[in-house]
């Protein structure tokens, strides 16, 4: 079985050559056939001319000799050209005087005409012959024409006698008609015992031909040259029509050949598309179907992180991004494999003839890999990262669509665990895609239904022993599929611009509730709310007018306001984010550096970027009591926020041990279960009717969770 493209290059080119070949051959016969019908007609033409020269001539020697004869000839002086006849001696009358005593001899009509004939035949080369079997002068004898033709008078009775002949070498039109015996030719020639009415021979006129053999000739010439310049203008006319058809039958394959290329290959990265790669998964899986020792695999490739790039950059630099990332795809594929975009930042690898399944996933490792040093694009260095999911062929899949679902959903697995990394198909993800797919469906009437919550976690200083602020907590119960902890939908909507609604929703609820608290209960000092971002809002070009939009309509103090944002996402975007970064502060807004020391850690950022707060992550916080290495790390940090003149937060802080070490390192503020949970508004109504001020003992004693060894699950 034939691929499409392997199908579409047996390319059958149009024969122009061919067909301008017939052409020119067709044309040439029809010149020809007109030059030969032109010079045949010609011929024919001259003969006419001849025939009819022919004709006049006799016409002209017969009336004469009509004449002569009604006249019984004529008397003229005896000369050197007109001795008297000596053949008319019988004639008692042929020579006479007249009164005057002048000399007469008689010249007949025959006489007179070879007379005649002959100074004809000397001016003009027409000769004319009175002639018969038998003559008085032997002159007038027929030749073998003449004697030819006068048989045909006497057995064929014919009126006359028309032909072409030779004499003498040249070609003469011969004409002769027969000439019966009257009653006025007996006195001359009675004596030969012909009567009146017998047949006596006949009149021959003979015209050259040459000079219209000639006049044929040269006009025939004319007619070749004629026939050459049209045959040669039609024949140049159907080259000429042959490169024009031939160039637009190339223009036309050309755009044929772009516009299957644009059916089958992608326009920005020239690599094949989805029905192309569609159509040589097919042939992988026909070739699995015939020999079951055939072996392929489907990795699914999906860009981290590009869609920020993209919005941060501008799609120019997305797209250049993409060439880039697809020459670099291109360069690790073996030759019988095929990589193909399927649309956006996603990338389908078929790997063809795999020896083991092993081999695939080394394969999507050299993939991975590939995308790892950063790309140098319009004086920027981007990086991105891939997550892929493999999908090995299998005879159970009818048809590409269903391996190419497999394969998406374990890139989505991969990407789900932490971006980066590289998943195999395993037939239990279908569930979890499934709950994805809902949870992805649902977000976007989240809002409207009413189903999120915000659960608010207190934040105590070690320093006074009392709450100063909360940290905004997102929840999420669903109706159907209960409550989802905010690690497994946050992702999702980060995915879309349905982000940007929630975290707008927030932050307006958020604000506009500690305000609520500020009111009533704060006397001496205001509750600060920590809220977090995520990198899609960060990143939006329209964040800051989105945030002083909220806390104008509140009238919240940005003061205390705390915007929390992870050092992974500072790293990865650039422009955009530092400029809304620095507007932030600009705003009076505090920023957080969440996580730290989770992340790069990168003591660039801390330069770049003007926290006022670090929040160390839970997980060196819980590790204190038990690791010496994580004490030495949070205390290496705390000693690097005072060195920036940074307040910290260690959250996850779930042991009265731990809040200990916290205090003996200058930590101002800690928040974790071992204090308080975070709690929907009622709950932290509740604690503050107990104890306005919010202090570490009333926590305490009203938390019954708070114990040496909780589990925590803060958010």
């Amino acid at each position: 079985m034939k691929s499409l493209d392997q199908q579409l290059t047996i390319f059958v080119k149009l024969p122009i050559v061919k067909l301008v070949v017939l052409a020119i051959f067709a044309w040439s016969a029809l010149v020809g056939y007109s030059l030969d019908w032109n010079i045949s007609n010609l011929q024919d033409e001259q003969a006419k001319l001849a025939i009819s020269a022919a004709k006049s001539n006799w016409d002209k020697d017969q009336a004469f000799r009509q004449w002569a004869t009604k006249h019984g000839g004529v008397y003229v002086q005896p000369t050197e050209r007109t001795p008297p006849n000596p053949y008319l001696a019988h004639l008692d009358r042929r020579d006479v005087v007249t009164t005057e005593g002048m000399k007469l001899t008689l010249m007949n009509p025959a006489y007179m005409l070879r007379q005649m004939t002959t100074e004809f035949e000397d001016t003009y080369g027409v000769k004319g012959k009175i002639t018969g079997k038998i003559t008085l002068n032997p002159v007038n004898k027929p030749d073998a024409w003449e004697l030819a033709a006068i048989e045909r008078f006497e057995n064929e009775q014919v009126t006359e006698v028309l032909e072409q002949a030779v004499i003498d070498g040249a070609p003469y039109m011969r004409y002769m008609k027969p000439m019966y015996m009257k009653k006025e030719c007996e006195l001359c020639h009675g004596v030969l015992g012909f009567k009146a009415g017998d047949l006596r021979g006949g009149v021959s006129v003979s015209i050259p031909m040459t000079p219209y053999l000639n006049a044929a000739n040269e006009t025939s010439r004319s007619m070749v040259i004629t026939h050459i310049m049209v045959w040669l203008s039609g024949s140049v006319g159907f080259v000429a029509f042959g490169l024009y058809a031939r160039r637009r039958h190339i223009e036309r394959s050309a755009l044929l050949a772009r516009l299957e290329h644009g059916a089958l290959y992608d326009a920005l990265t020239g690599l094949p598309n989805r029905f192309l790669f569609s159509d040589r998964l097919n042939v992988s899986m026909a070739r699995q179907a015939r020999d079951r020792s055939h072996l392929f695999a489907v990795c699914f490739v999906d860009l981290d992180r590009f869609k920020n790039l993209n919005d941060s950059y501008g799609h120019a630099t997305g797209d250049q991004l993409l060439k880039e990332v697809s020459a670099r795809f291109s360069k690790v594929l073996r030759p019988s494999d095929t990589v193909a975009r399927m649309g956006g930042d996603e990338f389908t690898f078929l790997l063809d003839g795999i020896s083991k399944s092993q081999e695939a996933y080394q394969i999507a490792e050299r993939i991975l890999h590939s995308v790892e040093t950063p790309f140098e694009i319009g004086g920027q260095s981007l990086k991105v990262g891939a997550s892929i999911g493999i999908c090995l062929g299998d005879r159970k899949y009818q048809s590409p669509e269903e391996i190419l679902r497999d394969a998406d959903t374990a890139m989505y697995r991969a990407k789900y665990l932490g971006k980066g990394r590289i998943d195999i198909f395993e037939p239990e993800m279908h569930a979890e895609v499934a709950r994805t797919t809902r949870i992805e469906h649902d977000l976007h009437v989240v809002l409207e239904q009413n189903e999120l919550s915000i659960h608010y976690q207190p934040i105590v200083s070690l320093n006074t022993n009392r709450v100063e602020g909360f940290e905004a907590l997102l929840r999420w119960r669903h109706p159907l599929l209960g409550n989802i902890p905010p690690d497994q939908f946050i992702p999702i909507a980060e995915g879309s611009d349905v982000i940007q609604h929630i975290g707008q929703w927030v932050l307006e609820k958020a604000c506009r509730q500690v305000d609520i608290w500020n009111r009533l209960h704060a006397k001496e000092t205001k509750f600060f709310i920590s809220v977090n971002l995520s990198a899609r809002q960060v990143s939006h070009l329209n964040f800051i007018n989105v945030v002083q939009e909220t806390l104008e309509r509140v009238g919240f103090d940005p003061a205390y306001l705390h915007c929390e944002v992870t050092e992974t996402l500072l790293i990865n975007d650039q422009v955009t984010t530092r400029d809304n970064m620095a507007r932030l502060r600009e705003l009076g807004v505090q920023l957080s550096a969440d996580d730290f020391g989770k992340g790069y850690s990168s003591l660039n950022y801390l330069q770049d970027f003007s926290f006022n707060t670090l929040k160390i992550d839970k997980q060196f916080v819980q590790g204190m009591g038990t690791q010496g290495k994580d004490k030495r790390l949070v205390s290496s940090i705390m000693r690097l926020a005072k060195d920036f003149g940074l307040s910290v937060v260690a959250e996850g802080n779930e042991t009265r041990e731990q809040m200990e070490n916290l205090r003996r390192l200058n930590c101002r503020w800690v928040q974790g279960y071992y204090f308080c949970p975070p709690l929907p508004v009622d709950g932290i109504n509740r604690l503050l009717k107990t104890d306005a001020r919010l202090r570490a003992e009333t926590l305490l004693a009203m938390n019954p969770g708070a114990c040496e060894n909780i589990t925590s699950k803060a958010g």
